[in-house]
């Protein structure tokens, strides 16, 4: 009987341990590029949103997601950048107008007010082919949020990685 009892201890032992090795944080990062894609933009009652659609460009999709904490109410939340360039484009610097240019948008998916996509303002994007659809691409972006013509908030994302198909 007591082997049992403590084979079963030990049974609901290994069950509840965690072995994951996740050092993420919580955060989970996506760099893809979709060929033969181009972004399609929804206008609703509540905002602009951003579909990718069979087309004739190339479609890079950023997307961060943070884990929300258990002991913060409402602390998760989601990054995303999408951008498009003509099918073919290697290395390439997007500042400015080139930014417009490449229908470039930004949302923050947050228990907050204003979580729809928005147009990049300001910043940069670059990028380096490095192999058969697969770039390295760094951007620096901001898109600013307005209400009644002011801009009431500044979002705001940085970063760097190896963008490729899924």
């Amino acid at each position: 009987m007591k082997r049992i009892v403590l084979l079963l201890s030990l049974i609901i032992f290994a069950i509840s341990c965690d072995s994951s090795d996740d050092h993420s944080g919580g955060i989970q990062e996506e760099y893809i590029v979709h060929r033969n894609s181009e972004l399609e933009l929804e206008n609703s009652e509540f905002g602009t949103f951003v579909d990718i659609v069979p087309g004739n460009k190339l479609v890079f999709e950023y997307h961060l997601s943070k884990a929300a904490d258990p002991d913060i109410a409402d602390s998760g939340y989601d990054e995303y950048l999408y951008f498009e360039l003509e099918e073919g484009t290697e290395d390439f610097r997007l500042i400015d107008e080139g930014i417009t240019i490449s229908n470039a948008y930004l949302r923050r998916s947050c228990f907050c007010v204003f979580t729809d996509f928005r147009p990049l303002t300001d910043g940069e994007i670059s990028g380096e082919k490095i192999g058969n659809n697969t770039w390295n691409i760094s951007f620096d972006v901001e898109a600013a949020i307005e209400e009644d013509g002011e801009i009431v908030e500044t979002i705001t994302i940085q970063n760097s990685g190896t963008f490729k198909p899924e």
